[in-house]
C-alpha cells in the first residue's frame, strides 16, 4: 500500500500541471483546410467576453467582417502558418492561426498560443455592410 501512496503523491504535481496546460491544438489549419471549412459560411466570433463579431466568408477568399463598431470588406490569404485578413481601409493585416476543434475553430492572434483565443462558431446569419450605421 505504501508504494502506491508514494507513486500517487509523486504523480499529483504532474497531473495538476497537465490540467493547467492548454490542450494540444495540433498544427494550424492550412489555407486549403481553412477555406474548405469556412467558404460560403458565416461564423460568429467569440472571445472570453462572448460574441463580439460575425464574418461571412465568400468565394475567392473574400470576407465581410461586422461588429458593433465597423463593417469591413476584404480578402484573406495564407502567410506561413497564418491566415491574414486584408480589409479595405485598414492599415495592416490581421493574422491568425486556426485550429479545427470539431464544433468550432480556435484562433490565436499572430499564432501566439499563450494569448486568449477566439472561437468561431457556424452562424445562420449572412453579413453585408449595406445599411451599416455602427454604434
Amino acid at each position: 500500500m505504501k508504494p502506491l501512496l508514494i507513486l500517487a503523491l509523486t504523480l499529483l504535481p504532474a497531473l495538476a500541471m497537465a490540467e493547467d496546460a492548454p490542450p494540444d491544438m495540433g498544427p494550424p489549419l492550412t489555407a486549403e483546410a481553412f477555406e474548405a471549412l469556412v467558404e460560403g459560411k458565416t461564423m460568429d466570433t467569440h472571445d472570453t467576453g462572448g460574441l463580439y463579431g460575425v464574418e461571412t466568408f465568400l468565394t475567392g477568399r473574400r470576407a465581410i467582417w461586422r461588429d458593433a463598431e465597423q463593417c469591413l470588406e476584404g480578402t484573406w490569404r495564407p502567410e506561413g502558418e497564418m491566415i491574414c485578413f486584408d480589409y479595405i481601409g485598414e492599415p495592416f493585416a490581421h493574422c491568425w492561426t486556426y485550429h479545427d476543434q470539431g464544433d468550432r475553430l480556435l484562433g490565436f492572434y499572430e499564432g501566439d498560443q499563450a494569448s486568449e483565443p477566439i472561437s468561431l462558431y457556424p452562424s445562420k446569419d449572412f453579413v453585408t455592410c449595406e445599411g451599416f450605421l455602427g454604434v
